[in-house]
């Protein structure tokens, strides 16, 4: 016998296995009418339990075996979380370490709570990979089904969806895990949770950062237009350019901004619009918070992850990933604030090149983009070898130009340096490389130019300049190019761009670690 519409509902019947159908069917309606009447009242008339209450009394279900340790970020998150219940914030980007409840407090226990008084509400949740928003589904369906919710606030679920990837309740509120590059559904969403869009094993992985930015950008950022829905992203600093940044550059002002490092750093002076203003890590958000801490080094959550554990766990980041694991996140900044491969505090700036100085070789790199305004830039640095050992970059050409403004930027270069300044630049492998080396030979004919396809990745062409940076051998020509040039050798690899660079890794290895007689033999070939 069909009983109508709680054929396909999921609640545990408590009636006699002997009873007739027809009566188990209607006892089960009149059973499920009073909780679902019941569950309206309360959700109607009774005041909304605070989430940092709720968030406590429902963690032994899903940590039966650790106890609860509360802190005042927690409360800080769950009041920003409580702004967009209520509507005071929209879209909500949140930067905080591993091992701070991050994933437990905005995918698990905040959608639950909502539910307690808004059960009509739709998650779409997207994490890097699907098991992530799978293993929070699950969590998050936990705590719905636990008895200690269903007494204060009953709420059937249907039978007829996959537990594992989307759960309906009978109030047309649902909740879809899917991942990048996955699916975003037909649904639309009043919420949409992204915990976690890039994987920390590819974050320098230019496709798989593009392949993140295209889902949020396309997929997520086109569902629950019509509800107004809101916005959650939670994650760790990984690169210059993953989701925090793209968001940071093109969507500052539409998203409020929580940055919590793991280890406090106090207000810094910086230069913005030529004047130098003490700047915090985080500004005041629209409920008037900021991070409470004050002392340099503070930890974030020190009752629970003291300095022994955050140690230990820097550590590990440090064997892994480097300083820039450490960076990303735990302090949440892409790259570390003195320079990752390259430590900006080691290069000088000098006005010019001293007079006694004897530089045996000069050659500019380039590094040319490959479409107009695509984002790339086409540049070229001059480096200058002294018999002292000692490093000059002299001069940095940048611009965003594609081909062929390429090839006149390339030769008025080339004319001002001079004909004894070697040319050199190297290009991706292929057909499509080889033809551009061979326009840029036949543009700079007479000159010292010569074109490589690129045979090691940009991190290791870029190692021999770098030990030389090192150890303090390198000097930078005073120019207007020098911030620019500095800000991305500290952000490299993990920065937006790296055009500068490689060109410069070009020019050194050029004059470093190629024979002279090799760039003579090869003066006019440009091969």
């Amino acid at each position: 016998m069909n009983v109508g519409p709680f054929d396909g509902v999921d609640w545990p019947s408590t009636l006699p296995p002997d009873l007739p159908l027809e009566e188990r069917a209607l006892k089960l309606f009149a059973d499920t009418l009073e909780r679902q009447t019941e569950s309206q009242r309360r959700r109607t008339t009774e005041p909304p339990l605070p989430l940092p209450q709720f968030v406590r009394e429902a963690w032994p279900i899903i940590e039966p075996k650790a106890p609860y340790v509360d802190n005042w970020h927690i409360g800080f998150l769950c009041e920003h979380l409580e702004a967009v219940t209520s509507g005071q914030i929209l879209d909500l980007l949140i930067n905080i370490p591993p091992g701070c409840m991050k994933s437990v407090l905005v995918s698990v226990m905040w959608p639950a709570w909502e539910w307690t008084k808004r059960p009509e509400l739709r998650y779409l949740c997207g994490s890097y990979d699907e098991s992530v928003s799978i293993r929070d589904n699950r969590k998050m369906r936990e705590v719905v089904a636990s008895p200690w919710y269903q007494e204060h606030w009953p709420l059937l679920f249907k039978r007829d969806q996959n537990a594992k990837r989307r759960f309906d309740n009978l109030h047309s509120g649902w909740r879809i895990g899917t991942s990048v590059g996955g699916r975003g559904t037909g649904e639309h969403p009043h919420r949409k949770i992204i915990d976690d869009p890039h994987n920390v094993k590819k974050s320098l992985s230019e496709v798989s950062r593009a392949e993140a930015l295209m889902w949020f950008d396309l997929t997520m950022g086109s569902r629950g237009l019509a509800l107004e829905a809101a916005t959650i992203v939670i994650m760790q600093r990984l690169h210059e350019g993953d989701l925090s940044g793209h968001i940071l550059d093109t969507l500052r002002e539409q998203f409020v901004h929580i940055c919590l490092p793991m280890r406090y750093e106090p207000p810094a002076w910086v230069e913005v619009g030529g004047e130098k203003v003490l700047q915090p890590r985080m500004a005041v958000t629209p409920l008037g918070r900021q991070d409470p801490r004050t002392e340099s080094g503070e930890l974030l959550w020190p009752s629970l992850m003291d300095a022994q554990k955050v140690e230990k766990l820097e550590l590990q980041l440090r064997a892994s990933h480097g300083e820039f694991g450490v960076a990303g996140q735990m302090q949440q900044r892409p790259a570390p604030e003195s320079g990752g491969i390259f430590e900006r505090t080691k290069l000088q700036i000098v006005d010019a090149i001293p007079a006694d100085a004897q530089i045996l070789r000069r050659c500019r790199g380039w590094d040319a983009a490959g479409t107009e305004g695509g984002g790339d830039w086409t540049v070229g640095a001059r480096v200058a070898i002294a018999r002292d050992g000692m490093i000059y970059v002299e001069d940095v050409v940048r611009e965003q130009v594609g081909p062929g403004a390429d090839e006149k930027l390339m030769k008025q270069t080339a004319d001002l340096d001079g004909r004894s300044v070697a040319q050199k630049e190297e290009c991706e492998g292929g057909s499509a490389g080889k033809k551009v080396i061979a326009s840029h030979a036949k543009v700079l004919a007479g000159y010292i130019y010569s074109g490589e396809t690129a045979t090691a990745d940009k991190v290791t062409r870029a190692r021999p300049f770098a030990s030389q940076v090192a150890v303090g051998n390198v000097r930078l020509v005073r120019g207007t190019w020098n911030k620019k040039y500095l800000d991305e050798l500290a952000m490299f690899p993990a920065g937006k761009h790296d055009d500068q660079v490689d060109a410069t890794s070009i020019a050194y290895n050029e004059i470093a670690l190629t024979p002279q007689n090799t760039v003579t033999k090869r003066k006019l070939s440009g091969f």
